[in-house]
């Protein structure tokens, strides 16, 4: 009789074994992770920049970029309607004062000047005419008062002789007749004395009348010169010696009075306008030194304003340029500015690292000694430069810290350089 066997069942010791090697297998990533997360993450030395810790005189400064722009600039406008004819300079030519710059057409302006004129004549021709006039009747006025006297006088002597007879006693003189006499010499007194009173009234009338005549032709004369102007101002000339910075006009272009028609800029007198980062403006005040930069001078300046608004995350500075201007100095011409803020003269400084504040605490990588693994440290700053940041606490002279971007592996609080 035949015993049959069982045969041992293997299926179990099997999976045993799969579990442990997936065991043993998640305990090595495990303990991988582990290390990395201790300071075993790998970065390459020659991607990092790397700052040493320095003692000595730190310079506080901003820097900013912005361009030149004329000190004077003037827009040339029209006073008058017209019709652009021919323009003689273009954007960046340089002019004198007086020197042409375009000529407009208006021919109803010079109809009227013409008109003006004419009338001008016709009211002066008129004038000359009531002024002869009045002289005239001056004249027969003043042969009136001397009809009037010489009546008076011959009334006069009638009365007189007449009296000097009566007084001796000749009969041959009436007295009714004496007394008609006397009457007579009475009236032509007052007359005399009224044709004088008319004579001094129409000098006064011909002085008030010559005035009136004179003021219209005066107005009148105004009138014309204003014409004149206006003519004038068809040929449009610059108005200081300068650069045209804008000539936006277009030959046959119809322009209205007030219309700019040129933009001049006063030849060799520049500011800089630079745009400071909002951040940094705080430290930035008026009369603080700026070195202005154009890459290829370099211009000393001093801060004169600073714009009240923020504009686009930064601030105007306005910065007066003093010295001689460079021959390279144009308008919009882009420049560099380092404001100095103040000197300290004895402190611990090192390179900005990315992304550091000025009076704020952050996390930098001190490497050791042999510059081979690089650890976390808490630093507090101080002060800030364009370059430069001041260390408060946390670093020593001689230390040497990451300074490019720790974004990547800032996660891990040890790192290795190979």
């Amino acid at each position: 009789m035949d015993i049959v066997r069982e045969k041992k069942n293997t299926k179990w010791s099997k999976k045993t074994l799969g579990i442990l090697t997936l065991i043993m297998m998640l305990c090595l990533v495990l303990t991988f992770i582990s290390k990395q997360s201790n300071g075993a993450f790998l970065v390459a030395k020659d991607s990092l920049l790397i700052g040493a810790v320095q003692r000595g005189e730190l310079n506080i400064s901003v820097r900013g970029t912005g361009v030149l722009a004329p000190k004077d600039i003037r827009w040339v406008a029209t006073n008058v309607e017209g019709r652009v004819e021919r323009i003689f300079t273009k954007a960046g030519a340089q002019v004198k004062t007086g020197d042409l710059l375009l000529e407009l057409t208006n021919p109803l302006l010079v109809q009227q000047l013409e008109e003006t004129k004419w009338q001008l004549e016709e009211m002066i021709a008129e004038t000359q005419a009531q002024e002869v006039a009045l002289e005239s009747q001056l004249l027969d006025q003043e042969a009136a008062v001397i009809n009037e006297r010489l009546n008076h006088e011959r009334a006069s002597l009638t009365f007189n002789a007449q009296k000097k007879l009566l007084d001796q006693g000749v009969v041959a003189v009436s007295k009714i007749d004496h007394a008609e006499v006397e009457i007579e010499v009475a009236q032509f007194e007052q007359r005399w004395q009224l044709e004088i009173k008319r004579l001094a009234k129409k000098q006064e009338t011909l002085v008030a009348q010559r005035q009136a005549y004179q003021a219209k032709v005066h107005r009148m004369r105004r009138i014309l010169q204003r014409f004149q102007e206006q003519v004038d101002g068809l040929k449009v000339r610059a108005t200081m010696d300068s650069i045209v910075q804008v000539m936006p006009m277009e030959l046959g272009q119809q322009v209205s009075p007030g219309t700019n028609l040129a933009r001049l800029a006063r030849n060799g007198e520049f500011f800089a306008e630079l745009r400071i980062p909002e951040k940094q403006i705080k430290d930035v005040v008026l009369g603080q030194t700026v070195i202005v930069d154009t890459r290829t001078s370099k211009i000393q300046g001093v801060v004169t304003r600073i714009d009240p608004a923020v504009t686009n995350g930064s601030v105007q500075v306005d910065v007066d340029l003093i010295g001689n201007t460079p021959k390279e100095a144009r308008p919009d011409l882009t420049v560099d500015g380092v404001i100095e803020i103040a000197r300290i003269s004895d402190t611990l400084f090192v390179k900005r690292p990315m992304f550091a504040n000025g009076f704020s605490e952050a996390t930098v990588y001190l490497l050791d000694k042999d510059g081979e693994v690089a650890n976390k440290k808490i630093v507090k700053f101080g002060q800030t430069s364009t370059k430069y940041i001041q260390i408060q606490a946390g670093l020593n002279a001689g230390e040497n810290i990451i300074v490019s971007d720790i974004s990547a592996w800032e996660q891990h609080s040890i790192i290795r350089l190979n």
